[in-house]
């Protein structure tokens, strides 16, 4: 299979160009900065580069390369993570504009297959929900505090990959080699730098490299028009996740930081680790994709 992977040096891209590389498709990888080029043919893939907010650049692209699939992982965020609503404006206008130039590319080319990336968060902020969350209510909670515009634009991305006959994969929080406020998060809990935020959130979490192999899985045999929350069998708070890192480093365990206090200079972080409810199934990933996350 021919695959056009937008968004090739994103976090998930780099695995996912070599997992599909190892599938033994034809993989294609698209960048709008000839500086990564390199980095995408090491990964296996070819490299072009192209804008996707150029609407007549990406019809070409896809036009001439005439892929059977098309995955668009088009999202960024600064590169510790985003603090507060104003740090999703660049991932708001890919939402908004560059993804759904993609899709509408690859519609005209007559793709038969389109793949996109989105988080849990996509469910949205809210405080409480049953013991495991699954696909059946796509919109449940309301946004953080003055992030309505972003997760609309999330949200809208999502319809536009549905309408058109897409498969939309909902990752967990990344934690593995390579990401990097988990590697962050690691030297700072080496420094016993690293403090557990309190609150009542539970998050989904998911491995970088189940990441790539999920995508890979639904690129091959997702269902048309489908949601897959892609998340391991473990939900936890951040505490928790951090109280592991502390314990697999032979640290003491971290000192606690309450969700409120750090609310006061990161409002996201606080709304989306210290008090969103999002703790995910991911038995329909299992079932259709013949996928499961690997234990560790």
């Amino acid at each position: 299979m021919r695959v056009l992977v937008a968004g090739a040096t994103s976090v998930p891209g780099l695995p996912l160009l070599r997992e599909l590389h190892a599938r033994g498709h034809e993989v294609i990888g698209l960048t709008r900065s000839p500086s990564k080029t390199t980095e995408i043919s090491a990964a296996g893939a070819e490299p072009v580069v192209a804008d996707v907010f150029d609407s007549a650049q990406i019809d070409a692209v896809v036009a001439e390369f005439a892929p059977d699939a098309v995955v668009s992982l088009l999202t960024t965020l600064p590169k510790w993570g985003p603090k507060r609503p104003k740090d999703f404006e660049p991932a708001t206008k890919l939402w908004s504009i560059g993804a759904p130039n993609l899709v509408a590319a690859a519609q005209r080319a007559g793709v038969r297959r389109i793949v996109a990336e989105s988080v849990i968060f996509a469910y949205g902020y809210g405080t409480t929900g049953p013991a495991l969350m699954d696909e059946s209510d796509p919109y449940p909670g309301p946004p953080p505090p003055k992030g309505a515009g972003f997760l609309g634009a999330l949200r809208g991305m999502e319809q536009t990959v549905l309408s058109a006959g897409g498969i939309v994969l909902r990752y967990g929080v990344f934690y593995g080699p390579g990401v990097t406020h988990d590697d962050l998060f690691r030297r700072l809990a080496k420094w016993w730098a690293m403090p557990a935020m309190t609150g009542t959130g539970i998050l989904s979490w998911v491995h970088i490299d189940d990441v790539a192999r999920a995508t890979a899985d639904a690129v091959e045999c997702g269902r048309p028009g489908q949601i897959y929350n892609i998340v391991d069998d473990r939900p936890q708070s951040f505490g928790d996740y951090v109280r592991e890192l502390n314990k697999q480093l032979g640290w003491p365990r971290p000192w606690p930081i309450s969700h409120k206090l750090v609310g006061l200079v990161a409002s996201y972080p606080a709304a989306a680790f210290g008090r969103a409810w999002l703790p995910m199934s991911n038995a329909k990933a299992k079932a259709d994709l013949g996928w499961t996350p690997i234990p560790r």
